[in-house]
């Protein structure tokens, strides 16, 4: 089996608990199912529907490869990456690839959607947070003045024309919002370009991308839970769309006796604090994982806002009092316990078991 040993995310925030229930193809082909470990930093799992084993792991071999491929692209946490080598470049007009360009022009559009709530700089504010908190110091009133200052300059200026990338300031910069479900979308889409697949599924940590004629059936547990095995809070059901989910409310920072979120809000300076957990629902990968990160950072109100600006999307957060809050549409995807529900619904040609009882807890 192929390994990947290069973390692209950190562990930054602890996701709701997810565990698929079902695979459910609409056509009659076998389903297989391969696991992964130091994926992006995380576990991965896919599953491919397809006529033959050959198809099957033609397609994960491709799904494979372009994860590989993005992660040397974008990686903050590679040395060697593009993104890194960016980073230390000089700052002047460098050609950039595809992929780094379009991360860098999408982190910017959101800057401005979610007004500053998604920040590439936000690392910024997390590097003040994670100091204090070794120090068992809280940070002064200056020190967030200053970082809120550096994330508030302009960081890069990008050429369209000529694809060049050019940093403007020395703030650190991480790509974490959203350049997973990015990579996960590119490589489920290479999975279902081989010819006699029919169906994918990419999870990696969490985040959640199905492509094809097919749906995937999902829990989403309850972050308040005690144990892993508690309830699920949600039964939802997705067909080419994807479901990423963002969480605060179990890794953090002690400082002086008192807990503090590892999610910061770059227009503050401060950790988030009102809602500790966010699943969304999109057609757009890339729209899911950055809608579930500010969504954690925002205010409900203000969350609301931005999920109604996004064609398709739909949202359920859990606020720090255990409130759920969900869009209109979520509704829509929730599904009553399939029956049989407490059996193992597939065995891939591979021999593996899908326990759906079974629910593993994702950091991302």
């Amino acid at each position: 089996m192929k390994r990947f040993s290069s973390p692209f995310l950190s562990v930054l925030s602890l996701l709701l608990l997810l565990c698929f229930v079902a695979f459910i193809p609409t056509k009659t082909n076998k389903l297989f199912i391969s696991d992964y470990e130091n994926v992006l930093g995380t576990s991965m799992e896919i599953k491919i529907a397809a006529n033959l084993e050959q198809a099957a792991n033609e397609a994960e071999d491709a799904a494979l490869a372009e994860v590989d491929r993005l992660n040397k692209i974008l990686s903050g946490y590679d040395p060697s990456s593009e993104f890194s080598r960016w980073m230390k470049a000089e700052k002047k007009s460098i050609a950039v690839s595809p992929e780094l360009y379009e991360v860098l022009s999408l982190f910017e559009q959101w800057r401005v959607k979610s007004k500053g709530a998604l920040d590439a700089s936000a690392e910024t504010v997390s590097q003040l947070w994670r100091r204090a908190a070794k120090q068992n110091q809280l940070p002064s009133t200056v020190e967030i003045e200053n970082a809120v200052e550096a994330v508030h300059q302009q960081h890069y200026i990008l050429n369209e024309e000529n694809h060049t990338a050019q940093r403007t300031s020395d703030a650190p910069l991480m790509l974490n919002s959203f350049a997973k479900t990015f990579i996960m979308n590119r490589a489920a889409n290479a999975a279902l370009s081989v010819k006699g697949v029919d169906g994918v599924v990419v999870n990696i940590g969490g985040d959640i991308v199905v492509r094809g004629e097919h749906m995937e059936q999902v829990l989403v547990s309850n972050p308040k839970a005690d144990a892993e095995n508690d309830p699920a809070i949600a039964k939802i059901a997705i067909t080419n769309k994807t479901v990423a989910t963002s969480g605060n409310y179990r890794r953090g920072e002690t400082i002086g006796g008192k807990w503090y979120s590892h999610i910061v809000d770059p227009r503050s300076g401060l950790p988030a604090s009102e809602v500790i957990s966010a699943t969304v629902i999109a057609d757009n990968p890339t729209d899911a994982g950055a809608l579930a990160t500010a969504l954690n950072v925002l205010s409900p109100d203000e969350g609301k806002a931005l999920v109604a600006s996004v064609p398709g999307a739909e949202y359920m957060t859990i606020t720090s009092e255990g409130k759920q809050i969900k869009s209109n549409g979520w509704t829509s995807m929730n599904i009553a316990k399939p029956k049989g529900s407490d059996k193992v619904f597939f065995a891939a040609a591979k021999e593996k078991l899908w326990n759906p009882d079974y629910e593993l807890a994702i950091n991302r």
